[in-house]
């Protein structure tokens, strides 16, 4: 028992010294680490727990020693990792990048150099091989270890920390969920919020759920149906843009520039409805800005950092705009020029009601900016090809990409935004064109990844950008400050559409006479939880909404003809793109894009011409199939 006790005393200050490392990797400054420690001690020792909890496998192994270097390096890690992240974003290391490895590594080039890939990269290697070698040069304790004793060390310290942390928790040292994850990490601790972040996702279930709250619900606080105001032939086409990290530069204080870089967005805010749209997050998190515009959901009933696509969306449909205007007699589009398959959007736009989506993949004539993501004029045409597309009414969703970081400068950004400001213009001009009447609602996703504060910006928030709403129906000139999950709701109010459970919610509270706003928030919580993980008695027991069979690109792409000529295989046909590629029995060739029209594969062995399927498949880099066009049989000659 001696020596349990001793190894008791240097797993806490191990864990002491971890905690120590950790916190100052995050706030990179001894004053503010010593800040936090003196004004909350108590959390400081919670999160130290939390720590000691991981070194208690010490108690059932003879390579104590070894253990402790390894639970060490995990620790050492995890706090150099949240440390990076916080350099290029707001938001910190959370459980749910685990769920974005895949994206982070595919983005690598932007943020690092490739001096600093090989150098991470090796370091990352030579600590798995030190940790190897230490495995088995470490020293083995000769004590025969009591797996009993050790266990029942070990359950104590859990019940302890649970105990602790519960503790926390009913006295409000620490809170269950966070309003500001940057805040809530900095005031709370790394330790105890990734480990919130781990065990804490989905949406818990209300007090007082049930059918009768739901019911009540349903008749107090929706707007009616069929409360419409407008005809059948008036129904416009909804067009939403999230603008990738679009903001006025001029809200900063420090602001470098001497111009305005989005002087077109100004004019539009100058004439059309408006105002501030509050964002969860900062810096990145570009899909759960989209998740509450499209849902009209509150993130903060999540867990601490999750993103819905890569969770609940995974396996539930759930109401959307899409969804909802399709009631209505829309079609509904999606349009982002990034890969598609970037949050699972391929996947998760099916979740969420759209019929077609159009991804990079998808087009031609992408010019890109220096630090290789496309820039956003592409998408004037693709908004218009969706519009011609259908005969009636069209809700599309577009997500730009050109304001992505990493940013050599603020002047790089603004040069960025200034463009896209371009594009705006273009797209209005293009738009204004049309007979049709046309609502078109733009907004920035989040801040851009700088280091500032909330005391420097004019509007006292990191977490605001601004919208505003282009229109050909002469909608009035209001300013409202809106929240991403209100945004829709109030842009098709204007528009007198009152449709979907969610859109109707958040119009009646816009309307009043309402309880408050802690009112409204409770029955939004009850809302979101019934809709994906209760018993959907909203809607009477079942989910209407079912996964579409989600389309990708607007035109087909086809095969006219193929020819085999002297090792070379030429196929003619159209909307071939540079992501297409000639596949043979559906194995991939090596392929080259010519045109819209043509794409070769060189070097093809002739007996792989004889009885075989030629199709074209749109791949994109990480080499999932996102489409294919219809087969071209070849048969064996006689």
């Amino acid at each position: 028992m001696d020596s349990y006790i001793k190894w008791l005393g240097r797993i806490f200050l191990l864990s002491f010294l971890m905690n120590i490392f950790i916190e100052l990797a995050s706030r990179k400054s001894l004053i503010s680490l010593g800040l936090y420690i003196w004004g909350s001690p108590l959390v400081f020792l919670l999160n130290t727990m939390i720590i000691l909890l991981t070194f208690t496998v010490v108690f059932v192994t003879r390579r104590r020693i070894f253990s402790c270097i390894a639970v060490s390096a995990m620790w050492i890690f995890m706090g150099i990792v949240n440390g990076i992240l916080l350099i290029f974003r707001t938001t910190p290391f959370t459980a749910a990048d685990l769920r974005l490895v895949k994206y982070a590594v595919s983005m690598a080039t932007l943020y690092f150099t490739w001096m600093q890939i090989i150098f991470l990269g090796a370091s990352i290697a030579g600590c798995v091989v030190l940790l190897v070698i230490l495995w088995r040069r470490a020293p083995v304790t000769r004590e025969k270890v009591r797996y009993r004793a050790g266990a029942g060390l070990i359950a104590v310290s859990v019940v302890l920390v649970l105990g602790m942390t519960d503790g926390a928790m009913k006295t409000g040292l620490v809170a269950v969920h966070f309003g500001n994850i940057g805040d809530a990490f900095r005031t709370y601790g790394f330790p105890y919020c990734f480990s919130n972040s781990l065990f804490n996702t989905g949406i818990s279930k209300p007090e007082g759920y049930g059918s009768e709250t739901m019911e009540a619900i349903r008749e107090e606080e929706l707007i009616p149906e069929n409360t419409y105001a407008l005809s059948e032939d008036t129904k416009p086409n909804v067009i939403m843009i999230q603008l990738e990290s679009f903001f006025d530069p001029s809200l900063w204080e420090n602001n470098p520039v001497d111009y305005d870089p989005i002087p077109f967005f100004h004019l539009l805010q100058k004439n059309y409805p408006g105002g501030y749209i509050s964002v969860p997050s900062v810096g990145a998190g570009t899909a759960n800005t989209e998740f509450e515009s499209i849902t009209g959901m509150n993130l903060d009933f999540f867990g601490p950092g999750e993103y819905p696509y890569k969770t609940v969306l995974k396996k539930t449909s759930c109401e959307s705009v899409a969804f909802d205007l399709k009631n209505i007699g829309y079609k509904a589009h999606a349009i982002h020029n990034n890969e598609a398959t970037f949050y699972d959007r391929n996947t998760v736009f099916s979740q969420l009601g759209f019929d077609t989506f159009t991804p990079i993949e998808y087009m031609n004539h992408v010019e890109r900016n220096p630090t290789g993501w496309s820039k956003d004029k592409i998408l004037t045409g693709e908004i218009i090809k969706a519009l011609d597309s259908t005969s009636g009414p069209d809700f599309i969703y577009t997500i730009s990409v050109q304001g992505h970081g990493k940013y050599p400068d603020f002047e790089y950004y603004c040069q960025q935004i200034g463009e896209m400001d371009q594009f705006i213009r273009s797209l209005v001009n293009t738009l204004r064109t049309r007979e049709e009447p046309i609502v078109l609602v733009m907004y920035g996703d989040h801040l851009p990844g700088f280091e500032w504060s909330q005391d420097e910006m004019k509007n006292n928030s990191l977490f605001q950008t601004e919208y505003v709403v282009w229109n050909n129906m002469n909608l009035p000139l209001e300013k409202k400050d809106v929240e991403a999950y209100q945004i829709a709701a109030h842009v098709l109010d204007m528009a007198g559409i009152h449709e979907g459970t969610m859109m109707r919610f958040h119009q009646k509270y816009f309307h009043g006479p309402n309880e408050g706003l802690d009112k409204y928030l409770e029955d939004m919580k009850s809302l979101e939880y019934d809709i994906l993980y209760g018993g959907r008695q909203v809607y009477g027991g079942e989910n209407p909404y079912e996964a579409t069979d989600l389309k990708m690109g607007i035109d087909d792409i086809t095969i006219d003809q193929v020819v085999y000529n002297d090792s070379n295989l030429l196929v003619y046909g159209e909307n071939f793109t540079p992501y297409s590629k000639i596949c043979l029995d559906g194995k991939a060739l090596e392929t080259i894009f010519v045109w819209p029209e043509l794409v070769i594969a060189k070097e093809v062995p002739e007996k792989k011409m004889l009885d075989t399927e030629v199709s074209v498949w749109q791949i994109g880099r990480d080499k999932i199939p996102l489409g294919e066009s219809k087969g071209y049989f070849i048969k064996k000659p006689g």
